[in-house]
Parts: structure tokens; C-alpha cells; sequence
């Protein structure tokens, strides 16, 4: 592709200094481009080769007016053409170093990188700078890429633990399940047999007689209420133990997540916003949050007084749901969840039900 007029004036990869070549290709070109690059000029890669033997053999090549160094030239050219003709019509000096520090502070190197140290009206010291700024920024992404290495293999280990729990509370529930299923029926086996045979036996001259049969029946009806009470915290158990393991998902950080980008953020504008569980009273300043970016706020209480029964119509209805986790209920939070996996809506756990809890997953460039 044939620069415009205003991107003449230009110096060849080749005829810039050599050890401004290595930050040139490591910073302007991908991976993907050299080894697209490597297709291209007929040479194949050896299967045991390194992204560093592949980058240090262009580096060479970069200093050469050869084939590899004329395709790196114009490779460089073709992905880097608007940045080359915005840096190439600029009037002076002083313009050049605006866009350069303009380009660097918004994230946006790679195209400017390469205009500032191919145009030759470019000021030496103004190269200097850039080459600098661009040496130590390496070595920050490099610092956040190890972090980051780190903090996804501390969340993928305690993954991996929340797992093995569950798994084992939901074995152990299983388990649980079948041992009470045996004993409550015994239990109503027998309070049947005691209701069944209690009136056709003749009432007892002793009135401690009377009142053994019924303390036997209030212990019967007692052990079968524990029983039934300990199969629901059970259950509950293994509800926030899935919770937890969601929420913990949620938060790891993605393996492949560049430094440079932004964090994603959700944008409800135009949006239905459906809120299950959080307290009452802050209900008022969840909507207004919502109705500020644009979006309709559905609320669910989680079964405290609304039917769990209309949960199904109100995420139908959504484009999104969110729950708290410290004010909801596990079983409707649970049944939520499901209902969001089976109709392929987003479902986002919040840390807390209170309102600021929820204005950080949102958007901070919403609408005010």
C-alpha cells in the first residue's frame, strides 16, 4: 500500500538506528503478524522455536535492506497508516511530541511508536524520550503480567478447594439424605402405630399411664421436627457452598487479560435490571441507580413475601439479574441461577445488598 504525499519524508526500517530495532518490532507487530510475516516470505518455523528466537531473528533482519527487511517495512506501513499520516501532516516539532505524549497516555503506542521513529523531521531527542518511555513501560507490563500470573493461580487453587468441598458436602448431603429418609420413616412408622393403636387400648386406671403415652408421642413428633430441621440446614450448607464457588468464578481474573485494557464493566442503558433478594429499604436507591444509566429495575424480595413461584415470569422478563449474597436466599438464589443458565440470561452475584455494591458493577461512564 502507497503512503499519501503528507507520509513521505520517511526513513526505511533499515536505515533506523539498530538498537531502536528491537523495541520497533517487540512494540508495532504481534506474534501473529511475524509468523504471518514468516508464511509470507516462504520460510517455515521449526516446531521447538520460541516467540524470542522468532522476534530475535527479525530484529536481525530489521537491519537489512533485504526481503524480510523490505516486508517487515511495509507490513509496519500497512497496519500503521492512519497513526503515519496523522504524525506526518503535523506542522512542527512541538506538534509531533503532542501527539506522541497524547497517543502514550491513552494506551494507543503501537502506531505512534512507529510514525515518530520513521519520520525524519522527528527531533533526536524527542526519539530518545519515546524509546524510554516505551523501555519502561515493558518492564511495568511486565511486572502486572507476572501479578496477574499470580493472582489467577491463587484463585484457581482456591477454586479447586471450593470444589473438592462441595463436592464433598454434596457426597456427604447424599448420604445425609438417605440416612434421615430411612429415619423419618421409622419415626412415622412408628408415631402411625402410636396414633393407630393408642385409642382401641383401654384408657389406663393410672393417670401416669395416660401421660407416658403422650410424652412418648411428643418425643416421636419432636425427634421427626429435628430431623426434617437438620436435612434444611444440610441443604442450606450446600447452597452456599455453590454460591460460594460461583461467586469465586465470577472474580478470576481472565488468564489471557491484557495490562492495557480497561476492566469490563455492564452497561444496563436500554437494559431490564432484575434484583432478587438486598433489603427492602434500599430498594428506592438500587432503582434510582439504575434508572440514572438508563435501565428498568425488576425487583424480588427472594421469598420473604412475594411467591417464589413468579421468579420464573420476572427473569423471563430481564435482560440481566443480580443477587447479594449476604440478604438473599440461597434456595431462590439457587433456583436463579438455574433459571438464568437455562434461558441464557446473565446472572451476577454482588457482595453485599447494599446499593454501592451494585453502582460498581455498573458502568462508571454512565449517564449521571
Amino acid at each position: 500500500m502507497e503512503l499519501p504525499d503528507a507520509a513521505k519524508g520517511r526513513r526505511k526500517l533499515w536505515e533506523i538506528a539498530q538498537h531502536l530495532h528491537c523495541s520497533i518490532i517487540g512494540t508495532c507487530l504481534s506474534m501473529d503478524d511475524l509468523r504471518k510475516l514468516t508464511r509470507k516470505g516462504g520460510m517455515r518455523v521449526a516446531d521447538d522455536a520460541t516467540d524470542y528466537c522468532i522476534h530475535s531473528y527479525y530484529v536481525r533482519e530489521a537491519g537489512s535492506n533485504g526481503k524480510l527487511g523490505r516486508l517487515l517495512h511495509k507490513m509496519l506501513d500497512d497496519k500503521h497508516a492512519v497513526d503515519i499520516r496523522r504524525f506526518s501532516a503535523a506542522g512542527d516539532a512541538a506538534q509531533v511530541e503532542a501527539l506522541w505524549n497524547k497517543a502514550f497516555d491513552s494506551g494507543r503506542v503501537a502506531g505512534a511508536y512507529w510514525a515518530v521513529m520513521s519520520l525524519r523531521a522527528v527531533p533526536q531527542e524527542l526519539v530518545t524520550t519515546a524509546y524510554g518511555q516505551v523501555h519502561m513501560l515493558s518492564h511495568v507490563l511486565g511486572s502486572y503480567n507476572r501479578n496477574a500470573i499470580q493472582r489467577v493461580a491463587a484463585a484457581e487453587k482456591q477454586i479447586v478447594e471450593l470444589t473438592r468441598q462441595r463436592d464433598a458436602a454434596q457426597a456427604a448431603k447424599l448420604e445425609l439424605e438417605r440416612t434421615k429418609e430411612k429415619q423419618i420413616r421409622d419415626l412415622e412408622a412408628e408415631l402411625l402405630r402410636a396414633r393407630c393403636n393408642a385409642p382401641a387400648q383401654p384408657v389406663p386406671s393410672d393417670p401416669r399411664g395416660t401421660a407416658a403415652l403422650k410424652s412418648r408421642l411428643a418425643r416421636a413428633e419432636q425427634r421427626l421436627s429435628a430431623e426434617r430441621e437438620r436435612r434444611r440446614a444440610a441443604e442450606a450448607r450446600i447452597a452456599r457452598l455453590e454460591l460460594m464457588d460461583e461467586g469465586e468464578m465470577a472474580q478470576q481474573p481472565p488468564a489471557a487479560a491484557r495490562p492495557a485494557e480497561t476492566p469490563a464493566t455492564i452497561d444496563v442503558a436500554g437494559q431490564c435490571v432484575l434484583y432478587v433478594g438486598g433489603r427492602q429499604a434500599l430498594v428506592p436507591h438500587i432503582r434510582s441507580a439504575v434508572e440514572r444509566r438508563q435501565g428498568r429495575l425488576l425487583h424480588h424480595d427472594g421469598g420473604l413475601e412475594q411467591a417464589p413461584r413468579i421468579l420464573e415470569n420476572l427473569v423471563t422478563q430481564a435482560d440481566m439479574v443480580f443477587c447479594p449474597l449476604d440478604c438473599v436466599s440461597h434456595a431462590a438464589c439457587l433456583r436463579v441461577k438455574r433459571l438464568c443458565q437455562r434461558l441464557d440470561k446473565p446472572f451476577l452475584l454482588l457482595r453485599s445488598s447494599g446499593a454501592s455494591s451494585l453502582v460498581r458493577a455498573l458502568r462508571s461512564d454512565a449517564h449521571p
